[in-house]
């Protein structure tokens, strides 16, 4: 495998006691084996490691990019070669060919190294295994987590729980305890790059793992041993590419269930889905009949990753299929387990979610309609100033159905010339011609009720009525009509409600 000029120098150091560097920094892995630099006019390849004596070296050289140099001897002016490369500086009288021969070796190492993690993988992909091998690489305890931060795989347990106190339970899944815990944290799951974190005073390197967009786990390095090194990071990002491999392969890691996952996952965003995936989602939707639930933060107010809360889901919810959809949980639930007044997704009052609950539907292949129920309960709920945290799409029809109706306009555009008339009534009189009409066709045009509605006496509610028809230009029996005025009167005030709660 390719190296870089930091493993090259901590591995020196370690067989030689008078090694030093300068030169520019190397951590990254793109270096290849070396070879004796013997001809003053041959240039310095790019991406290449080079044994020489310093009596040896060009005073003007040809340096491509990230060549590192490994230099014998009495050293004379290299500043041409520390502005350009990393120069690894072996003092002393060893012996050129002893040299060359440590780094082949040490080539040999990482080499073994990255033969056992595939004979690993072509095997059976046993997760420990490839912790294991690969302990004396990082020479630091490891650790790797699924997307319920359960242990996968540990080196060294007792030290994980006895000197770093760190105990994430394997046995119950308490998601309470665990939003507590991570509110401590800094364990952002989103992070694709290496990431530094202080754990119980002392440093981690942790590397998340994803298969594209899925999050799939997390591998962790604790500093205990030694301390950390700067190649550290891009070994971490080279073992966490094999052990993607070896999650995906893992039988009981990677099944149907994922494949439903990342179906369900680009028909609620849009996407395409191929054959395989629909008919992943035919199979498991013969299974049961579903409810969406869509979890959201109030207001950021949990700290709990949404991969935890998934698996915490499917954890209560047998059967249940959930993942992370930009900033909310995507939960499909079998429909039995999840009617209305039975208990909601885990406790969301206590974590500070909020969660809107689709109507019942059968076939996931038609999961974005269900999704977009779930949103528009938890819009409706929350715009509406309603007690939470859990909504019901069932509960929010009429003024869904409204909002969808008036197309983000103003209400007004859809006045009819008969309103326009009361509305121009109601700017000079005390007296509401529009809130008397939408009362009356709330009571089904039964004058008795709309009269108790307004507590006003049925004759005055007839003589009102009168001049409100004279107006409209219409006796108000045309049904077609009704229906109108109705939805026109009704889609205005739950405008103005939900413009009074966004002003809150």
């Amino acid at each position: 495998m390719k190296l870089c000029s930091d493993i090259l120098y901590w591995r020196l150091k370690e067989e030689l006691n008078t090694v030093s560097r300068k030169g520019c920094p190397g951590s990254d892995l793109i270096l290849s084996r070396p070879e004796f630099y013997l001809d003053r006019t041959q240039s310095f390849e790019k991406n290449r490691v080079y044994v020489c004596s310093a009596d040896h070296l060009p005073q003007d050289p040809r340096i491509g990019e990230n060549v590192c140099l490994i230099c014998l001897g009495q050293y004379w002016n290299l500043n041409a070669y520390y502005s350009r490369c990393s120069v690894i500086l072996v003092e002393g009288s060893w012996d050129i060919f002893r040299v060359f021969n440590l780094v082949q070796e040490i080539f040999n190492r990482y080499d073994s190294w990255e033969e056992q993690l595939w004979s690993i993988l072509r095997h059976g992909a046993g997760l420990s295994q490839m912790l294991d091998v690969s302990r004396g690489i990082f020479e630091n305890p490891l650790l790797l987590t699924g997307t319920d931060f359960r242990y996968l795989g540990v080196t060294e347990e007792d030290y994980l729980k006895n000197q770093l106190g760190l105990q994430l339970d394997t046995q119950t899944f308490d998601v309470e305890k665990m939003a507590t815990f991570l509110s401590l944290h800094d364990m952002s799951i989103h992070v694709r790059e290496p990431l530094l974190l202080e754990l119980q005073g002392r440093r981690s390197l942790s590397v998340n793992i994803f298969d594209q967009e899925e999050y799939l786990g997390c591998l962790t390095v604790l500093e205990g041993q030694r301390a950390f090194r700067d190649s550290d990071k891009a070994l971490a990002v080279f073992f966490c590419k094999l052990l993607r491999q070896a999650i995906l392969q893992n039988p009981v890691l990677s099944s149907t269930r994922a494949a439903v996952r990342r179906a369900l996952r680009s028909v609620i965003s849009g996407q395409s889905v191929d054959f395989e995936h629909r008919r992943a989602l035919c199979l498991e939707s013969e299974k049961n009949t579903w409810v969406c639930v869509k979890l959201l933060p109030r207001s950021g107010s949990t700290h709990l990753p949404g991969a935890y809360l998934s698996a915490a889901l499917e954890e209560r919810y047998p059967g249940a299929i959930a993942f992370e959809s930009e900033d909310a949980v995507a939960a499909f639930l079998p429909a039995d387990q999840a009617k209305k007044g039975a208990e909601p997704p885990p406790t969301p009052e206590k974590l500070g979610l909020v969660c809107g609950i689709s109507s019942v539907f059968s076939n996931l292949y038609d999961a974005n309609h269900a999704w977009f129920q779930a949103s528009a309960a938890l819009q409706n709920g929350l715009s509406k100033g309603d007690s939470g945290p859990v909504y019901h799409f069932q509960d929010y029809l009429l003024p869904q159905m409204l909002s969808a109706a008036l197309a983000g306009r103003p209400s007004w555009v859809y006045y009819t010339e008969g309103l326009k008339r009361l509305k121009e009534h109601d700017g000079n009189s005390q007296v509401s011609y529009l809130h008397t009409l939408r009362t009356y066709l709330d009571c089904n045009l039964s004058v008795t009720r709309a009269a108790s509605a307004l507590f006003l006496h049925r004759s005055t509610l007839l003589d009102r009525l009168s001049h409100i028809t004279a107006m409209l230009g219409s006796d108000l029996k045309d049904p077609d009509e009704c229906l109108t005025l109705g939805l026109v009167l009704r889609a205005e005030l739950e405008q103005q409600r939900t413009e009074q709660s966004v002003l809150k």
